[in-house]
């Protein structure tokens, strides 16, 4: 491991680097890591420090490798999502060098880094990465500025967007956050409605529940939307750092004309600013160059907030060991491509 690059311990001292980095968000925080840790993967913080003790630079980086058979060969992935965090090239570098050699140490066939900036994508490039088209996380999103008066927030949204928002408390839809057994199912259930509607693959009950559970009170919520008691719409939202993002949601095929789902983004986006977010992250936009995206409809719904338009550097890859890679790869691809043919694009996170 590059010598000064050492992994970080402390909880508390990660959290304070992602919460005051810009780029900081929940892919690179300490729940997100021993969520992951749950369901096969190895959280690895790397940290860059300085002299009194804080860090110039950073990545979480996700292992995740199995023996390709009993007492044969590891192969598997590590993976950096939305990271390294750091303030110059070179401390962006030394991170990830660092997540090579993490990689390389635990028999990852293969590193994939989705930096947040193009610093960040410029430093890895300098370390032998390239340019791959595999990304994990959406590359494109959009987010709306929480550094506002509330009244400023609203007045921003597009004319249709406000009144969608007003019309369905008008209506008597009531948003409220999610505190029980009874709404979590309910929000289960609209997402199981909603994958079918939409034609895209969720995670098992468990998962969702393992994410509320682990971000909640204070850096997660889960919101559900009714009209006289039938749930409409719902959504999670989870946050880390200056940012919180919207990440699963799902409605009903049911009384769409009362605008639920508009109403609940307006109550997640209050929610986040009064927990001290300064940004509301929309996750995942469609690719304005494929007129097929399966994003588009959710692409046009968002445009409504008018939010600012976010474009990541993508994915970068760097091969450890290539016949294990080409397999992996291989693998991953089949596997995705079963996938696409059950249910159409796959949810994210």
């Amino acid at each position: 491991m590059t010598a000064a690059v050492v992994p970080v311990e402390s909880q508390a001292a990660w959290e304070a680097f992602v919460a005051g980095h810009t780029d900081g968000g929940f892919l690179q925080s300490w729940r997100w890591g021993e969520l992951k840790s749950r369901y096969g993967w190895r959280a690895i913080r790397l940290g860059l420090p300085r002299g009194d003790g804080s860090l110039a630079g950073g990545a979480q980086v996700l292992i995740r490798t199995r023996r390709a058979w009993p007492g044969g060969p590891r192969v598997g992935l590590a993976y950096v999502p939305r990271g390294p965090l750091a303030e110059t090239p070179d401390a962006a570098a030394a991170v990830a060098h660092s997540a090579i050699e993490v990689g390389r140490d635990h028999g990852a066939s293969f590193v994939r880094i989705e930096p947040p900036s193009s610093l960040a994508a410029d430093a890895v490039s300098s370390c032998g990465f390239r340019s791959s088209n595999q990304f994990v996380q959406i590359p494109r999103t959009a987010v709306v500025d929480l550094e506002r008066p509330e009244s400023d927030i609203l007045g921003g949204f597009k004319s249709k967007m406000r009144y969608n928002v007003r019309l369905a408390g008008r209506r008597g839809v009531e948003v409220a956050l999610v505190e029980c057994d009874a709404d979590f199912e309910a929000f289960v259930e609209l997402m199981q409605v909603t994958a079918s509607r939409e034609r895209f693959t969720i995670h098992h009950a468990s998962y969702y529940r393992d994410v509320w559970q682990t971000f909640q009170p204070d850096q997660g919520a889960l919101f559900i939307a009714r009209y006289q008691g039938m749930p409409l719409a719902a959504l999670m939202v989870v946050g880390a750092g200056r940012a919180a993002a919207y990440v699963f949601g799902g409605s009903s095929n049911q009384h769409r004309n009362l605008m639920a789902p508009h109403a609940m983004q307006w109550a997640a986006m209050q929610w986040a600013k009064g927990h001290g977010f300064g940004r509301y992250d929309l996750w995942g936009m469609a690719d304005p160059d494929d007129a097929n995206d399966a994003m588009a409809g959710v692409h046009r719904f968002k445009l409504g907030f008018k939010p600012d338009l976010v474009t990541y550097p993508g994915a970068f890859d760097l091969t450890l060991q290539p016949a294990r890679a080409w397999l992996l790869t291989r693998a991953v691809r089949l596997r995705e491509a079963i996938h696409s043919a059950r249910a159409g694009q796959a949810g994210p996170v």
